[in-house]
């Protein structure tokens, strides 16, 4: 291993941890080496370092050893020193980084796809992104390609990150197509617990972002009635933007139970 170098790159730019996050799925060593090479804060080494180790559950031990030290341990660099293992791969993941937060004149759409296919897509691909063994890791999935390679491979738990990436992600288009393909493999497959699972991250996209889009809207419509999905959509979207089935199945109960709302107020109020 060499010995890190701050001169290979006149002035690097740190890349943020909200953008790192989502681009990639790192690996401890490649972490390491972003901090040691100016890629990444202190600050952001350990938070990359705790979502992790919360993507990885009880494998992630090195993660946890920076994340446990904080961004102000004086023996952080020298941690990160012990994990690097190969300095010309790891920093590999970092150009690519590099280019697609702040994509040079001379950087193509090509080149950044191949990066994006290599260090996120083929290892969500190869189950390397996320411990798919783990519950509690994958309620904290915040990357939808590791959804999408877990529908493809046949995950048995991928209604758990399902559920996890409703609650986690902050963009509602990148959760309900996924959510939308829970649902309509559980229908086709019929698969109660996947069902369940999807009309629960349903639910929560609805309460979290009062959005919904057609194609969930028509896989719910083939739903059992009284799901988790039903009531949340119609609490917390719009309802001009709710179809009229929709209306006819929860209005009645709506208005029954204002009803009673009022006269409760009239008489004991």
């Amino acid at each position: 291993m060499q010995t890190p170098d701050r001169t290979d790159t006149p002035s690097p730019r740190p890349v943020p941890a909200g953008f790192v996050r989502y681009a990639v799925a790192l690996e401890v060593s490649e972490l390491a080496w972003g901090h040691l090479h100016g890629r990444l804060t202190a600050e952001d080494a350990v938070e990359l370092a705790f979502l992790r180790r919360c993507d990885l559950g009880e494998p992630a031990e090195d993660f946890a050893r920076i994340h446990a030290l904080g961004p102000d341990a004086p023996e952080l660099a020298a941690v990160c020193r012990e994990l690097v293992t190969d300095d010309a791969r790891d920093r590999r993941i970092w150009d690519h980084l590099a280019r697609a937060h702040h994509p040079p004149e001379d950087t193509g759409p090509r080149q950044l796809a191949a990066g994006r296919q290599e260090f996120l897509l083929d290892r969500a691909a190869a189950g390397r992104g996320m411990n798919w063994q783990d519950s509690s890791a994958l309620m904290g999935t915040d990357r939808p390609e590791e959804v999408d390679a877990a529908f493809a491979r046949g995950e048995e738990m991928v209604g758990v990150a399902v559920i996890g990436l409703a609650l986690t992600h902050p963009d509602a288009a990148a959760i309900l197509p996924r959510v939308a393909q829970a649902l309509e493999t559980a229908l086709e497959t019929g698969d109660r617990g996947l069902l369940s699972q999807g009309s629960v991250a349903l639910a929560h996209t609805a309460r979290l972002h009062g959005t919904v889009d057609r194609r969930c809207l028509e896989a719910l419509r083939r739903c059992p009635r009284g799901m988790e999905a039903h009531t949340d959509v119609w609490g917390y979207v719009p309802w001009r933007r709710l179809p009229l089935w929709l209306w006819r199945d929860q209005l009645p109960g709506h208005l029954w139970w204002r009803l009673r709302w009022l006269l409760w107020s009239k008489w004991f109020g």
